[in-house]
């Protein structure tokens, strides 16, 4: 016989699984738990009749080919079970061991084991009665809070909704997920809620509630339930005397407090969130005197204020007035500022107070008539559930944080906030998978450097971060050592520390608070030698490392360079083009790996899409459009709908921005491993046509830059090898098309350099002869048309050249032609007693001829053909 069984004191989700088990595996009987929890004993005494559960006694002595085991990682011993008997676990309880190899099993990360039960029912159109579907749906509500629970998952909420299709009965899932308790649990709880303590350890709340019941019958877990939704704990621990024996019962509500190994330190079990054991020999307080010993072992220290505030903050002055206010609000795209008076916060003012006072025309009201009085603020030290309740009890959404002085140092918000509760991953677990993504993509003495320049960095009051497109192409798989580095304070002094410790050079610019550590060679390899790490092969290490101070932007009118002012990381971050380049990774020893993601990059990263911070983006900056676009196509992106929407309002913009910041990105474009893809994006958005009406990417020109390529990746002439620069070719090819008129106006409006002009008339050129070039010519006429052409414009034309024979013609100059040269040389002509004059260039032109056409192939024929044009020039 089959056996479908579950743990005892079994619960609804307990219950309802092995209901779905016998739903899914007809032929296999579910057994009642000798112990059941009383509403569950209750709802079984009412509905038995309905259900298909049997008692272990009822069960006929045969062997026990199949167990199956829900809703329990752990396996008892079953009257007929033998080595031969197969077992099936399903579970949503991570094991703390190993599993049996021979088992079958089903763990799957949900609230209640009972989900993934009813999915299988639900796929393979299994019917339920009403009483069945009420179950089912109470194994899910009561593990999961009604849905409330952390561990809720949107799989629980899809199951129980279909379990409403079919037909449960939500007035008879009320009345068992509130059960009235019996005489002797409702005197247990009042004792124990009356004895309930709460202790703050590693900054979560514990609550310890103890009491004696040497005569209890009734379960205690429907006790530490209700304790744990009145009280609200990080964790609740229910001590009861039993008489021979202690009973623990364990509840978590956060990830950082593992009951179960709790539990298990004094032999008992369970998961993560629930859990229980029997403390024998001690009395209630030597029980709870040895749990509060242990306590900090098991608890992973909780994110403190210092993890989610932003350093640096602006106040104002009691007396400044609201105008004043609102143009810092303005500057800075700030919702609230503190005010402070005598170096001691006495309110808040928020934006909408600003605003409402500018509304009533009351610009020049004083600020402290406006805020919300109250010394309100936090420690860096402050745990997560301090600040929440600080934030809770004031009604501020923008906290100060101050030092041990009371000096403000940083504001912690309730964006900042939002975000931590939203993160779906411990932190310490995704600190841990930073780590080794770091070490896996840099060289071991470069991580062991960014290590230390964090220690360096913290020793000095300064916080390090790695910031921007490193952080980005870390999470997206494709590493590089090109890491910028900002500093939380004097990014330069910072840099100086460098020098004097390892050596190098450095540059740096004060205006922008930017600092460039310079290493050779033999820098590294002191690097090396100080840190005691093996020495790398040079090219796989950085030629330097740049470190900015973290400082925020703002712009005084649209398209103009912004004003630079030093700031917070939050601040630094924000000020950035995309979300996707808004990420930073701690450096700094305490917090080493921490991924900060203020606005939504990763989620970005995930959905493989170019969003900006905010709708004004583009009309700050209106190159960014260039470099959304560039991004996109390199990365395989897309631009979201708002932003692409907010690129066509900016477009009228790019007028007003000067012609070198657009030429700069275009030729970042044009260093893209294919950039007809972005300049045809270009085209689409309408960009190009606000450089010339003219100006267009089409097949035409794909074509030509996919030539381009080929005859790099094969080269038709080795000058065009690997590390050939093509963006002159690109760019030439771009424009090939255009009149000369229309070219210069282009080449105007993006201040093109004169060499780039140069070879873009030399081409214009060629074109003009192009025809010529298409008939098969003697050697000497193409070289007359391609003489001192360089590779980048000799590219170009043969990537835009229309016919098979022009190709050929140029590339045979650039191989072969434009080598050949004649024996004589001027100082020859000058030997022969020549006066240097126009006949020199004549002479040689025309023995260079005399070669390239075969008329001259050896040094005697070419002296006689000297002889006769000497004559000639004589005569």
């Amino acid at each position: 016989m089959d056996l479908i069984v579950t743990h005892d004191n079994a619960d609804f989700d307990a219950l309802a699984s092995q209901l779905g088990a016998y739903k899914l595996m007809p032929g296999a009987k579910p057994v009642l738990p000798n112990r059941l929890n009383r509403n569950v004993r209750h709802f079984v005494a009412l509905y038995q009749d309905e259900l298909p559960f049997v008692r272990a006694r009822d069960l006929p002595r045969e062997p026990v080919g199949r167990l199956i085991v829900v809703d329990t990682p752990h396996v008892q011993t079953v009257r007929g079970m033998s080595d031969e008997t197969a077992v099936t676990i399903i579970d949503h309880h991570t094991p703390r061991d190993p599993y049996n190899p021979d088992w079958q099993v089903t763990v799957e990360a949900v609230g209640a084991t009972t989900t993934l039960l009813c999915e299988q029912i639900k796929e393979r159109h299994i019917p339920l009665t009403p009483i069945e579907a009420t179950l089912l749906v109470l194994g899910i509500y009561e593990d999961t809070g009604s849905l409330t629970y952390v561990t809720t998952t949107p799989r629980d909420a899809y199951a129980a909704a279909w379990l409403l299709e079919c037909g449960a009965l939500l007035d008879v899932v009320r009345d068992f997920l509130h059960h009235p308790l019996a005489d002797d649990q409702r005197a247990l709880y009042n004792r124990l809620l009356e004895n309930a303590r709460t202790y703050e350890i590693e900054g979560y709340p514990i609550v310890i509630a103890s009491a004696s019941a040497p005569d209890l019958v009734e379960e205690i877990a429907t006790l530490a339930h209700k304790l744990r939704d009145l009280l609200d704990p990080a964790a609740l621990f229910v001590l009861v005397n039993l008489g021979p024996h202690i009973q623990m019962v364990a509840r978590s509500t956060v990830d950082e407090i593992d009951v179960g190994q709790i539990a298990a330190y004094f032999g008992g079990g369970g998961h993560s969130r629930a859990a229980a054991s029997i403390i024998r020999e001690a009395t209630l307080a030597e029980a709870e005197k040895k749990l509060l010993a242990i306590l900090p072992r098991f608890i992973r220290p909780s994110l403190t204020v210092a993890d989610l505030m932003s350093y640096g903050v602006q106040t104002l002055p009691a007396h400044a007035r609201a105008r004043d206010a609102a143009l810092q609000m303005r500057r800075y795209g700030y919702e609230g500022f503190p005010i402070v008076k005598d170096g001691r916060i006495i309110g808040l003012l928020t934006r909408r107070a600003v605003d409402r006072a500018l509304d009533h025309g009351l610009d020049g009201v004083r600020v402290d008539q406006l805020m919300e009085a109250g010394e309100v603020f936090v420690r860096p030290d402050d745990s997560i559930a301090t600040l929440q309740q600080t934030m809770m009890t004031s009604g501020w959404g923008q906290v100060p944080v101050v030092d041990e002085e009371g000096h403000i140092i940083g504001v912690v918000t309730r964006t900042d906030l939002i975000k931590h509760m939203g993160h779906d991953q411990p932190a310490t677990t995704r600190r841990d998978e930073i780590v080794r993504r770091l070490e896996d993509a840099l060289p071991p003495l470069l991580m062991t450097l960014i290590r230390e320049i964090g220690r360096i960095a913290h020793e000095m009051g300064l916080n390090l971060y790695a910031v921007g497109g490193f952080v980005r192409d870390l999470l997206l798989g494709q590493p590089t050592i090109d890491i910028d580095f900002v500093v939380e304070g004097d990014a330069i002094a910072l840099t100086r520390a460098l020098r004097e410790t390892f050596g190098g050079d450095i540059r740096y610019h004060v205006r922008f608070g930017t600092g460039k550590w310079l290493i050779d060679a033999k820098t590294w390899g002191r690097i090396a030698a100080r840190l005691d790490v093996p020495e790398e092969a040079p090219d796989r290490l950085p030629a330097h490392l740049d470190f900015a101070t973290a400082r925020t932007e703002f712009y005084e009118a649209p398209t103009a360079l912004p004003e630079v002012e030093r700031g917070s990381i939050k601040l630094d971050l924000h000020r950035r083009d995309f979300t996707i380049n808004t990420l930073a990774i701690r450096l700094d020893p305490a917090a080493f790996g921490q991924l900060l993601d203020f606005y939504g990059g990763e989620a970005d990263l995930r959905e493989k899409r170019i969003r900006v911070l905010h709708s004004l983006s583009f009309v700050d900056d209106p190159t960014r459009i260039l470099r959304a676009v560039r991004l996109e196509q390199r990365l395989g992106f897309h631009i979201e709908p708002r932003t692409e929407e907010l690129i066509g309002h900016a477009l009228p913009l790019l007028d007003r921005v000067s012609g070198d910041r657009i030429r700069h990105e275009i030729e970042l474009i044009l260093l893209e491993q294919a950039p007809e893809r972005a300049l045809c994006r270009l085209d689409r958005l309408g960009v190009l046509r606000t450089l010339h009406p003219d100006l267009r990417c089409d097949e035409w020109v794909k074509a030509a830059f996919r030539a381009l390529r080929a005859a790099r990746r094969a080269p038709l002439w080795p000058e065009i090898g690997a590390g050939f620069d093509p963006s002159v070719s690109y760019f030439a090819l771009l424009t090939y098309r255009l009149s000369p008129e229309a070219q210069e106006t282009v080449c105007a409006r993006l201040k093109v350099r004169r060499r780039t002009r140069e070879a873009l008339n030399r081409l214009q050129a060629i074109r003009a002869r192009m025809d010529e070039l298409s008939r098969p010519l003697p050697p000497s006429q193409v070289d007359a048309i391609l003489y001192k052409t360089g590779d980048a414009v000799l590219l170009a034309a043969w990537a835009a050249a229309p016919t098979a024979t022009a190709r050929d013609q140029i590339a045979d100059y650039a191989r072969r032609l434009r080598w050949i040269r004649p024996l004589t040389d001027g100082e020859a002509l000058k030997a022969r007693g020549l006066r240097p004059g126009p006949h020199f260039g004549r002479i040689l032109d025309r023995l260079r001829a005399a070669w390239l056409d075969g008329e001259v192939t050896t040094p005697e024929e070419e002296e006689a053909l000297l002889k006769q044009l000497l004559a000639e020039e004589i005569s």
